[in-house]
């Protein structure tokens, strides 16, 4: 801890790569990630659901569409050639 901050990295999905989620559990930062089911300990959507009484994965779930039509577009922007 820092200056009474615990550090926290959150990962919406549960893929991280091995050494990088052992270098922030190493440098003590707390890391959430992706589990649906678990403790507000290792998952972000516990933690949320449990602390913030919202449920994130329903939140995700509901708008699962509208999300992805709007990454689309944002990667088609990005990818456009521009002459």
């Amino acid at each position: 801890m820092h200056k009474g901050y615990l550090p926290v990295v959150v990962v919406l999905s549960t893929q991280i790569d091995r050494d990088v989620a052992y270098r922030y559990q190493l440098a003590k930062w707390l890391l959430l990630l992706g589990y649906i089911n678990g403790n507000s300990t290792d998952s972000i959507y516990v933690f949320v659901k449990e602390v913030l009484d919202y449920d994130l994965a329903l939140f995700f779930q509901t708008h699962q569409q509208t999300i992805k039509t709007m990454i689309f577009g944002i990667l088609k922007t990005l990818l456009e050639t521009h002459e």
